[in-house]
């Protein structure tokens, strides 16, 4: 399998969030592109999902604690924890490994 995320169709499922993603036999991979500020609100699923920053920084709340990660750096949330993502003042482009592949982009539990 080859391709690229621009040939991929995008949903924008939070304000300022534009979200692009494709599945393998055994993952779903997912590019969001974050407006300045943007959030991804704190949720859970299922799945362990990594999380690389390809642009950007962003504040990652994990289980409650905050990290500051840009450019480089990298997550792993095992599964059920809670976590969530904002954007910095610049915004972000990240990726998502999300293991094993997500029954649908939706199948997630937003904590409130």
């Amino acid at each position: 399998m080859i391709g690229s995320f621009d040939a991929l169709p995008h949903d924008k499922p939070y304000p300022g969030l534009q979200r692009r993603a494709f599945d393998s036999a055994g993952a779903t991979v997912t590019e969001y592109r974050f407006e300045p500020g943007a959030s991804f609100p704190v949720h859970r699923h299922p799945q362990e999902q990594i999380t690389l920053i390809a642009e950007g920084e962003v504040e990652m709340t994990i289980d409650g604690r905050v990290s500051q990660l840009r450019a480089g750096d990298w997550s792993v949330v095992a599964p059920e924890v809670e976590h969530g993502i904002t954007a910095g003042p610049e915004g972000a482009r990240i990726l998502a490994i999300v293991v094993p592949r997500r029954a649908g982009p939706d199948a997630i539990t937003v904590v409130e």
